[in-house]
C-alpha cells in the first residue's frame, strides 16, 4: 500500500511541476492554519500554490504550540522559505491571513527576507474579522481588534431573534452563500445562558430575514386563515399552530423590528456583497488585485453615508474598516491600482500614489538584484509612456474596442498587460507578476472537500505523512481536469491572430 502511494504521489507531483513549469506566469503561495484539537494545542498549516486559476496542494505541516502562544512567527517565516525554496518555478509571493498579530510579524520579516516577492493579507479573512469585530466585544479572548462597536449586543439579540425567525421561511427559500467562516477561535457568541449563534449563523439569520421587512405580505402569504393553498408546508410545524402564528405577528409587528433590521441590514449588506465577489476560495475571484484599496475606501464611505447610522456608529465601522484595510495592504495593492489602465492610482492619496511610483521605480529582479541603470531608465520611460496611453483612453470619447472591455471588466488587467503590454517589456514584467496574484488565500479546506477528499475518516486511519500524500493525489488530480478544462485565458488571448507574431516575446520579456 505504501509503495503504490509513493509511486502515484511521485507521478502526480511530476505533473503538478510541469504545470508550474509551463505556466506562463510565476505562482502565488498562500497558507492556512487549521486547528486540529479543540485545545488549539494542534495546528496544520496547509500550503496552496496558485497560476492564475485553479489553486494547487501542496503540503501540510503538523504543528504542536503552547496553551500560551500559538504558532511561532520564527517558525513560520522558516517554513514559509523553505516552501518557496522547495519549489521549482517563479514564485511572485504569499498571501497570508491577517487577521492575527503573529501573522502581520511574519509578513513582516518575509518582506525582508524576500523583497522581490510581494506578501499582504487575504481580503476575505480581514472581511470575516470585520464581521467578527462588530458581532463580538471589544475584550473578547484572543480578539486581536480593541475598537468596541456601540450595538453589538443588541446586534448578538437581534440576531438570535431573526435566527427564530428562520423557522417561517418557505422550504426552498434561497440560502445566503457565506462559503468559508472565519478562522477565529471566537466565532462563537453566547448570547443568552441557554443560546449561542456563530458569527456565520448570525449573519446569516440577518441577511435572510430582509423579507420581513414586509410584514402584511409575509403574515398574509404564510397564514391565509381557511385557505387550503397556504405556502408554508404544516409538517414542518407542530401542533401549537396557533401560538406559533402570534409569536411570528408579535415580532413583525413591533415597532422597532422594521427600525433594527432596516438598520443592521445596512451594516452587512454591503460586507455581503464583497464577499459574493470573492466567491468560495476554490478559483478566481471578480475582484482584481487593482480593486482592494478602492473596495475598502468604498465600504468605509458606505458607512459613512448612512442614514440609519448614529455619528458614532459610523465612525467606528469606519475605524474598523481601515484598521483591516491597514492588515491587508501590501505593495502589490497600491502598485496594481497604479498599474492598472482603468483606474491608473484614482482615488489614491497624493503621498501613496508617490510613494508607489518611488517603489515601482526602486523593483527589483526575480532574483532581488537591482534592475541595471539602462533598465530603470527604461522603466521610467515605459511608465511615463503607459500613463500617456491610458488617460489619453480614458479621456477620450473614442476609445479603443480593447479598453472598452477593459473598463468593463471583460477583460482582465493581468490579460491587458500579457498582451497589450508588450510596448512596455520592463514595464510588462513587473505589471504581471504584481497582477497575478489572487486577492485572496486559496482556501484548502473547500479545495480538499471539492475534490471528494474526507479528512477525518482518513487522518484516523493513516499516519500524518500518508494522509498528506494522499491529499496531494486526489486533490491535485482533480485540480489538474479542472485546469485542463478551463484552460488559460492568457493562452487564449496570446493565440488571437493579430497576437501571435508577439507571444514569444511576452513570455520572455515576463522574467525580470
Amino acid at each position: 500500500m505504501t509503495e503504490l502511494l509513493d509511486r502515484c504521489f511521485e507521478s502526480v507531483k511530476e505533473r503538478v511541476d510541469d504545470f508550474f513549469k509551463t505556466g506562463l506566469v510565476p505562482v502565488t503561495l498562500s497558507l492556512e492554519a487549521v486547528a486540529t484539537s479543540s485545545s488549539k494545542k494542534d495546528w496544520v498549516v496547509r500550503y496552496m500554490a496558485s497560476l492564475e486559476k485553479c489553486p494547487m496542494y501542496l503540503e501540510s505541516v503538523n504543528v504542536l504550540c503552547s496553551e500560551e502562544q500559538s504558532i511561532d512567527v520564527e517558525w513560520s517565516v522558516r517554513d514559509v522559505a523553505r516552501v518557496v525554496e522547495k519549489l521549482s518555478c517563479p514564485v511572485a509571493g504569499c498571501v497570508i491571513p491577517c487577521s492575527s498579530l503573529a501573522n502581520q510579524r511574519t509578513r513582516e520579516l518575509l518582506e525582508k527576507q524576500f523583497p522581490a516577492m510581494y506578501f499582504y493579507g487575504c481580503m476575505r479573512d480581514a472581511l470575516w474579522s470585520l464581521v467578527q469585530d462588530i458581532f463580538t466585544d471589544s475584550d473578547a479572548t484572543d480578539k486581536e481588534c480593541s475598537i468596541s462597536v456601540p450595538f453589538t449586543q443588541d446586534f448578538q439579540q437581534f440576531a438570535l431573534e431573526c435566527k427564530d425567525l428562520e423557522f417561517f421561511l418557505p422550504i426552498q427559500a434561497n440560502k445566503i452563500n457565506l462559503g468559508e467562516t472565519i478562522g477565529s477561535s471566537i466565532n462563537v457568541m453566547h448570547v443568552t445562558a441557554r443560546r449561542r449563534l456563530s458569527i456565520k449563523e448570525a449573519f446569516t439569520a440577518i441577511l435572510q430575514a430582509e423579507p420581513f421587512l414586509d410584514a402584511d405580505n409575509v403574515l398574509n402569504q404564510l397564514f391565509l386563515s381557511g385557505s387550503n393553498e397556504a405556502s408554508y408546508d404544516e409538517s414542518r410545524y407542530p401542533t401549537e399552530i396557533e401560538h406559533l402564528q402570534n409569536q411570528l405577528a408579535k415580532i413583525l409587528r413591533n415597532p422597532q423590528f422594521e427600525v433594527k433590521l432596516r438598520k443592521f441590514l445596512d451594516v452587512l449588506r454591503p460586507i455581503y456583497r464583497l464577499l459574493e465577489l470573492l466567491g468560495d476560495g476554490t478559483d478566481a475571484t471578480s475582484l482584481f488585485i487593482s480593486e482592494v484599496h478602492s473596495s475598502f475606501s468604498r465600504l468605509a464611505q458606505q458607512f459613512a453615508s448612512s442614514t440609519l447610522l448614529q455619528s458614532e456608529e459610523k465612525e467606528t465601522l469606519q475605524q474598523l474598516v481601515r484598521h483591516h484595510q491597514e492588515n491587508v495592504l501590501g505593495s502589490a495593492h497600491v502598485l496594481a491600482n497604479l498599474l492598472d489602465p482603468v483606474l491608473l492610482g484614482e482615488n489614491l492619496p497624493v503621498d501613496t500614489m508617490e510613494n508607489a511610483e518611488q517603489k515601482l521605480m526602486s523593483s527589483l529582479r526575480v532574483d532581488g538584484t537591482c534592475l541595471s541603470e539602462t533598465d530603470k531608465e527604461a522603466l521610467y520611460a515605459q511608465y511615463m509612456d503607459f500613463k500617456k496611453f491610458a488617460l489619453n483612453q480614458k479621456t477620450n470619447k473614442a476609445e479603443t474596442r480593447d479598453f472598452r472591455t477593459l473598463k468593463e471588466r471583460k477583460k482582465s488587467p493581468l490579460q491587458f498587460w500579457f498582451v497589450d503590454g508588450a510596448k512596455w517589456p520592463v514595464l510588462q514584467a513587473i505589471a504581471c507578476h504584481i497582477f497575478v496574484m489572487p486577492v485572496c488565500a486559496a482556501s484548502s479546506s473547500r479545495v480538499i472537500s471539492d475534490a471528494g477528499v474526507a479528512l477525518h475518516p482518513i487522518c484516523q486511519k493513516t499516519s500524518f505523512s500518508a494522509t498528506d500524500k494522499l491529499v496531494y493525489v486526489r486533490v491535485n488530480t482533480h485540480q489538474l481536469k479542472v485546469a485542463e478544462v478551463a484552460g488559460s485565458s492568457l493562452v487564449t488571448e496570446a493565440q488571437k491572430p493579430q497576437r501571435k507574431s508577439i507571444a514569444n516575446d511576452i513570455t520572455a520579456s515576463m522574467v525580470v
